[in-house]
């Protein structure tokens, strides 16, 4: 880290003295853990090589590798910002720094409800697996019911310290990709490595481009949330260098996952149309070539891998809206209160917790009404999915900006610049052709909720109290000659 980093750095630590969270307990293994949670990598490698056949046939692990190219670029405005400076705020501090304040909350507003609206779907998704492992013994019942017992729980942990939650979905996730690899190491041996480990996945087979683009699209979604680390910038140790190396590392870790694990469950079966097929090839392949009681254990590792998803979702989502009310909520008003409350020994924000985790209940709950947990998770999750490409679009640009402003480094910018053409081909190929209902509805809402970030941002008290934060004050960037770092 430069010089004029590390005065950036001193600069917004002095800033939130005395309106932070509990500072620097996080080493760099506890500060991952939430980036990894939120993607939830073995929930969704257990049906995602599935869904990606049923889209670019026997490509679905080249899918994965540019899908991971492609996100790759947005890390990179992520490693940019977090160098320099981190707060609980993520992108409201650093798109904030860049190009205004208002930039700053409307980016972090939207990324709050992401992931709220990642936690409801996710409770679903947990409900869903959980109600397949009940299945398997003879047990049923309404999949609510299981959404809203993972929720309860999940609140619980959020509820005390930032250690204990990371430590759990750590857990979650280790014993869900051990469970997992077992079952890949038989299916290898089983197939023989000859196809066990042909490079047919990662050959196009004659699809088009465009249909490859597609595939692409979706494994991007499948990473989103490895940015999640960055909302503990005020909990991490030597948060310059953890935050980073936690964003880099958690897309990286998620994206093997995902591409190792397709690549085996595209080799294993006889065509990409009967993967395809497969609601959840690896319960299936666990089934087939170890046993029933594998199977199970299968799908008790998307239960747990599910858990930890929404776990650090919620953990991230508190954590950014504590940071938003302590910087645009009226001083000494009920709600800063609320907003700002942390638990006197566990430094966890509970009043922002109270807040999150209601809004995220409350998503689950009014979709109900649905016959199942995967129709709910679709939904809800959809809204998430479409917001967080405007996010990331927002933070590669505010990034653009800070390079400039700083010291104009050719390749940063080059870059930086490639990532929002990636983006916007994102972008394109989500919403071109645009979704037939109920997705168009949800493309409504997801506007909607960017509308009223927008307008929250420009009532004029906010925007006065925006105007006057601390820690935007703060991040003012000092210019340093080129060449430095």
């Amino acid at each position: 880290m430069t010089g004029g980093e590390a005065g950036l750095a001193d600069r917004v630590d002095a800033s939130l003295e005395g309106r932070a969270l509990g500072r620097r307990q996080l080493r760099f293994v506890r500060t991952i853990a939430l980036s990894v949670g939120i993607q939830g990598p073995v929930a969704g490698v257990i049906v995602g090589p599935a869904v990606l056949a049923g889209i670019v046939g026997g490509a679905g692990a080249l899918a994965y590798l540019l899908g991971l190219v492609a996100m790759g670029f947005v890390a990179y405005a992520f490693v940019v910002f977090s160098r320099s400076f981190n707060s609980a705020g993520s992108v409201y501090a650093y798109n904030g720094a860049a190009l205004g304040p208002t930039y700053g909350f409307v980016s972090a507003w939207i990324l709050l409800l992401v992931y709220v609206s990642f936690a409801g779907g996710v409770y679903a998704s947990t409900a869903d697996i959980a109600l397949s492992l009940a299945g398997s013994f003879g047990v049923h019942g309404w999949w609510v019911w299981y959404a809203l017992a993972g929720a309860a729980l999940t609140v619980v942990l959020a509820y005390r310290s930032i250690r204990l939650s990371s430590v759990v979905i750590l857990a979650c996730e280790g014993l869900a990709v051990v469970l997992l690899s077992v079952v890949a190491v038989v299916v290898v041996a089983d197939g023989g490595p000859g196809r066990a480990l042909s490079a047919s996945p990662f050959r196009l087979h004659g699809i088009t481009v465009g249909v490859l683009g597609l595939g692409v699209v979706n494994a991007f979604g499948a990473f989103s949330g490895f940015e999640g680390a960055a909302t503990l910038g005020e909990e991490a140790a030597r948060p310059t260098r953890t935050i980073p190396a936690a964003v880099a590392w958690s897309l990286l870790g998620g994206a093997a996952v995902y591409i190792v694990f397709t690549w085996i469950a595209a080799n294993a079966y006889p065509t990409p149309a009967a993967l395809a097929a497969d609601p959840a090839p690896f319960v299936h392949l666990a089934t087939v070539h170890v046993g029933t009681a594998m199977g199970r254990a299968v799908n008790f590792a998307g239960i747990i891998s599910a858990f930890g998803a929404q776990l650090a979702c919620i953990n991230a989502a508190d954590r950014l809206l504590f940071a938003l009310g302590r910087d645009v909520a009226h001083p000494g008003g009920r709600v800063r209160r609320l907003l700002t409350a942390t638990h006197p020994r566990f430094g966890s924000p509970i009043g922002a917790l109270a807040v999150t985790g209601t809004a995220s209940v409350l998503a689950l709950v009014s979709f109900s009404f649905e016959a199942t947990a995967v129709r709910a998770l679709t939904i809800i999750v959809e809204l998430g999915a479409y917001l967080i490409i405007v996010a990331y679009l927002f933070t590669v640009l505010a990034a653009i900006a800070w390079v400039w402003r700083r010291d104009r480094r050719p390749l940063p910018l080059a870059v930086l610049g490639l990532g929002v053409g990636v983006l916007g081909y994102v972008l394109y190929d989500t919403f071109v052709p645009f979704p037939a209902a109920p997705f168009d509805w949800i493309i409504a809402a997801a506007a909607g909720g960017v509308v009223a970030g927008v307008a929250i941002a420009l009532a004029p008290g906010i925007r006065a109290r925006l105007a006057d934060s601390p820690l935007l004050r703060a991040t003012r960037p000092v210019p340093v000659a080129s060449g430095e770092g």
